[in-house]
């Protein structure tokens, strides 16, 4: 199922008169509404992009009010918010993403998670660090539980949530930003390394490897996998960890959670020996399992116009 709401307002028109946004921002998200509000509310408070991005909330299957909170979020917000979701079957992260993606219009895409604040200045930095041949990254603050229950919606909007970092973690990715600007002079492969969290891609890149693949269900090693198809075609990883990273809410960890995906079937996976580059179960499948539904109108005043296309 998908949902989808779409002003005009700030809008570019492209060939045929459609909207054109520069960047999409694909949020991955299942049952944490609220973090996923503070997630939006970060978003809402960008700096410098007006009119210049779109958002698609893309859910695994939640059976709570994640659905009511994204309608009501549209019915405030300027930007253009879609929504899609499928039955729950697992983690299905990779899913998820491939969905976000199918359902944006903007020629280059972020990705993260429903569990991160972002940065007021994130998507300038990622609209100015974008270039052909690369993709861009980092890694993300990571809260503790009281850290994250001190940040509410205000503290998500205006980046105060900034405060609320460890020292240690702030040294943490401090020597991890310095290590990542010399993988890149050094040129190695698979470094700097990708996170889900914090991906901005061309389109065209992801579409000629087929997005993230699919088969990797339960926690872990699809962002690995991306990133060593994206650097077959030549995509270099660029980090942008000494400008900008997601603050990460804590909660308890998935069920499927093993750090490096150790002794599960993703690692497994991963390791096989006859890995394509251009994966078989990503964008390109044959059944996507989800319709289009419209939001309610975002603001009253404002022109909108709704998609009524099925993908």
């Amino acid at each position: 199922m998908r949902v989808d709401s779409n002003p005009d307002v700030g809008a570019v028109a492209g060939p045929g008169g459609n909207v054109v946004r520069e960047i999409a921002i694909i949020i991955s998200t299942f049952e944490r509404p609220q973090h996923l509000a503070r997630c939006l509310a970060s978003l809402a408070a960008q700096r410098g992009v007006d009119g210049r991005f779109e958002v698609v909330v893309t859910d695994d299957g939640s059976r709570d009010e994640t659905l009511p909170l994204v309608a009501a979020t549209a019915r405030r917000v300027s930007f253009p918010l879609t929504f899609t979701t499928h039955e729950h079957r697992g983690f299905q992260l990779a899913r998820c993403r491939n969905e976000g993606a199918a359902a944006s219009t903007a020629a280059y895409l972020l990705f993260t998670d429903g569990d991160c604040l972002l940065p007021r200045d994130h998507l300038r930095i990622h609209l100015d660090e974008r270039r052909p041949g690369r993709v861009v990254g980092s890694d993300c603050f990571r809260l503790d539980a009281a850290g994250s229950a001190s940040i509410d919606l205000a503290a998500a909007a205006d980046g105060s949530g900034m405060c609320r970092i460890a020292a240690g973690e702030r040294r943490r990715m401090w020597w991890k930003a310095r290590r990542a600007q010399a993988y890149e002079w050094l040129r190695m492969p698979m470094r700097p390394r990708l996170s889900g969290n914090n991906i901005g891609v061309w389109r065209s890149d992801l579409e000629r490897i087929n997005g993230f693949d699919e088969q990797f269900v339960g926690w872990g090693l699809e962002d690995r996998d991306l990133q060593e198809r994206l650097e077959r075609i030549g995509v270099r990883v660029h980090s942008v960890l000494h400008r900008t990273a997601p603050i990460h809410l804590w909660h308890p960890p998935a069920p499927s959670f093993a750090r490096n995906g150790e002794q599960t079937a993703n690692r497994e996976y991963f390791l096989r020996g006859d890995r394509p580059t251009f994966c078989r179960q990503g964008l390109c499948k044959e059944d996507a399992g989800h319709a289009l539904v419209p939001l309610p109108p975002q603001r009253a005043a404002e022109p909108a116009r709704r998609r009524q296309r099925v993908a």
